[in-house]
């Protein structure tokens, strides 16, 4: 079964266990690990819909 929900709000949902330590990251570090976070989700979509255009036998 595949999520129909938004890419964008499935990655607003993200969130770290320990909301503290998050905070005490700096700026720079937060905005690196978003980045890379969407580098990763983007790469996993990119692969599911290729699986979408494969044949089922």
């Amino acid at each position: 079964m595949h999520n129909k929900e938004n890419p964008v709000t499935r990655q607003r949902k993200l969130h770290f266990e320990d909301d503290e330590l998050w905070a005490k990251l700096p700026e720079s570090v937060q905005e690196r690990c978003r980045g890379l976070w969407k580098e990763l989700l983007a790469s996993v979509l990119k692969k599911d819909e290729g699986r979408q255009h494969e044949r089922e036998d």
